[in-house]
């Protein structure tokens, strides 16, 4: 009998715990990836424009296939654009800067810290002179292996390394790998540019938008050929990946839940027939029902408690180890949220299973408690 109750009361504290740990865990991702995007736009500010070719925003057709006919004529966003606007919409920005994405490196002009925020560890940044002529200096990241004053070759041409980006980690916002990217003068550029981007900082997005339809000579009647695109739109689009990544968790979670719930349950139904005598000597000697169901009502909560405080456990451990593996930088921690919805549900799953058996117990007359078969 007592190896028969330890199954009952192990297998009901795992159910408990797998299914708290499948919350807390769902959450505490959930709330780190969010963290994590929230510190990447703090980084950039949440004011920087990107003019691009194609929207960040998919365009979907009614299959749900993205668009991309509908850009790939499009003309790419160039250098000439960048100086079109900076001789021109003075009052339509506080910063401007173009960045050249090549296959080896980025080619920057202009107020090229929007691109790259990261604090240089070692060196400096490029001087006006060096972005307005073509001199061969290269701004790395911490992951290059180059260090100050380093010669690195691209695209088939030496550069002279001068600064080295303090080591960024993972950035879910960064459009370039911080710890891996090498920074160039645009006009220093060797290879073939893949993409072209305009980035304006306190921008005025009308009056932007009104200078690249004048640079580009188009009509009233004609749609714009460029894209106005604002990082912080992926808060907003992964606040909904976020909310189905909880919902999974609570669902995942739910199952557990329910095997547990129903284990506690049947070990205090269980525990209700073993203690007949003890519920009937109570309740002849006056002991009145509520205090009957708050024993039971006791127990069940110490079991789910029990089991939750495992799976929590199990979940901060879980993200201790992912962090100190992962070697991204990005860290996964158990949020106060996930706990206390963890504790929460534990608490909710001891009552709610607990009830029943408690008042079963409660409702027993002294007579047939104490009545031996």
């Amino acid at each position: 009998m007592m190896a028969a109750d330890r199954l009952r009361t192990l297998l009901s504290l795992t159910g408990v715990a797998v299914g708290i740990f499948s919350v807390v865990a769902a959450l505490s991702l959930v709330d780190s990836l969010r963290q994590s995007l929230q510190e990447g736009f703090a980084a950039y500010g949440g004011d920087v424009l990107f003019i691009d070719r194609e929207p960040l925003e998919p365009d979907l057709n009614e299959d749900g296939v993205f668009r991309w006919w509908a850009y790939a004529s499009r003309p790419p966003v160039t250098w000439r654009e960048y100086r079109y606007l900076a001789e021109n919409g003075q009052d339509a920005f506080s910063q401007l800067a173009y960045a050249a994405y090549g296959l080896s490196a980025v080619g920057v002009d202009g107020d090229w810290g929007l691109l790259v925020p990261q604090a240089i560890a070692q060196g400096r940044g490029f001087t006006g002179d060096e972005l307005s002529g073509s001199l061969p200096v290269a701004v790395v990241g911490a992951e290059t292996e180059a260090v100050c004053g380093d010669r690195i070759w691209i695209d088939g041409a030496p550069f002279k390394v001068i600064g080295v980006f303090e080591k960024a980690g993972m950035n879910t916002v960064s459009p370039v790998d911080v710890d891996r990217v090498r920074l160039v003068p645009f006009r220093a550029l060797r290879g073939p540019v893949v993409r072209g981007s305009i980035l304006a900082g306190g921008a005025d997005v009308p009056q932007l938008r009104r200078l690249m339809r004048s640079c580009r000579r188009l009509t009233p009647l004609q749609p714009d050929d460029f894209a106005l695109n604002r990082l912080s739109f992926l808060l907003d689009e992964m606040n909904s990946v976020f909310a189905l990544a909880a919902r999974l968790g609570w669902v995942v979670g739910l199952f557990s839940l329910l095997v547990g719930g129903f284990g506690i349950a049947n070990m205090l139904y269980v525990s209700v027939a073993e203690r007949r005598p003890e519920i009937g000597i109570c309740r002849a000697l006056g002991a009145p029902r509520r205090v009957i169901v708050r024993q039971f009502l006791d127990e069940a909560l110490k079991l789910s408690l029990s089991g939750g405080i495992v799976g929590i456990g199990l979940a901060a451990l879980l993200a201790a180890i992912l962090t100190a593996v992962s070697g991204t930088g990005f860290s996964l921690t158990v949020s106060l949220r996930a706990i206390f919805a963890g504790l929460g549900a534990t608490l909710a799953l001891g009552l709610i299973f607990g009830t029943a058996p408690a008042l079963h117990a409660a409702r027993l007359q002294p007579v047939d408690a104490l009545r031996v078969s």
